[in-house]
């Protein structure tokens, strides 16, 4: 069995805590990756995120039989500006802080760029030099987190630092934590070019760090004819072998929280009536 989720950020019509609760209950979903500063960003700054927050939520969203399995603050957690990332990684600690408040086991993001917009390609991110620094941007967080009682959980992507199932076991190794885990989304981890072997990595990844993974990512996607891009859609409207991905789940980490990515408003309700007893 598996525990369904979406991102809160996918619900149509939300505008609080109350009717993302709402919404999510009436798709019959239970699970929800929630990112403030992607959802309510006026909410997500350090000087306004507050137990008492975190408290509502956890209150209205359990009100509707809703957990926040992962609360998510994506920050570019190496800005080549020092200033900006400093500012970022207080953020996250924020987010670390009160995590406990919204009743979620971790805070999640990816593991950002050299340069100061994480969407732009460059093969400067697969440095040794930015393993590094993105490993000590890393450590700090779990270190806080180990104070604060969250887990730290860091999806590998292809256009980051940590790019690869064999950098993501190199990290977990050098950062021998227990509050260290992985938000592990087998498309992050593909492009064009290598998409006929999502399957092989996510198997290479449930072998390699199973027992580190806190949530799982379905991202179902298409390639663009003539664009050699790989484009986000809806589950069940392109070529991802969700069952699969979703089998690898129930055989390492039964009842793990996987989250449909990209899925919104009816197809969220497809997914529900597709997996929701996997």
């Amino acid at each position: 069995m598996i525990t369904v989720a979406v991102r809160g950020h996918d619900v149509p019509g939300v505008d609080d805590f109350e009717s993302l609760g709402a919404g999510l209950e009436g798709y019959g979903v239970h699970a929800v990756q929630l990112s403030l500063a992607r959802q309510f960003p006026d909410l997500a700054s350090v000087d306004r995120i507050n137990p008492g927050m975190g408290q509502t939520c956890r209150r209205q969203l359990g009100a509707h039989g809703v957990d926040v399995a992962v609360l998510g603050c994506y920050i570019n957690m190496i800005h080549p500006d020092p200033v900006r990332r400093e500012a970022l990684l207080r953020q996250f600690e924020a987010h670390l802080r009160f995590a406990r408040c919204f009743g979620a086991p971790m805070v999640a993001s990816e593991t950002g760029s050299v340069l100061p917009e994480p969407t732009s390609r460059t093969e400067a991110n697969f440095t040794e030099e930015a393993y590094r620094q993105a490993r000590t941007s890393i450590s700090r967080l779990v270190a806080y987190g180990e104070r604060m009682g969250t887990m730290v959980g860091i999806e590998p992507g292809i256009n980051h630092p940590i790019c690869s199932v064999a950098r993501t076991r190199r990290l977990l190794d050098e950062i021998d934590s227990p509050y260290l885990g992985v938000v592990f989304d087998p498309t992050s981890l593909i492009f064009a070019g290598n998409a006929g072997e999502q399957m092989d990595l996510a198997r290479a990844g449930f072998d390699a760090f199973a027992d580190r993974i806190l949530a799982v990512h379905v991202r179902d996607y298409r390639i663009v004819p003539g664009e050699e891009q790989v484009q986000p859609c809806d589950n069940g409207e392109g070529i991802m072998d969700v069952p699969a991905v979703l089998d690898l789940v129930k055989a390492y980490r039964p009842m793990l929280a996987v989250v449909f990515e990209e899925t919104k408003g009816p197809a969220i309700a497809r997914v529900v009536e597709r997996y929701a007893n996997y």
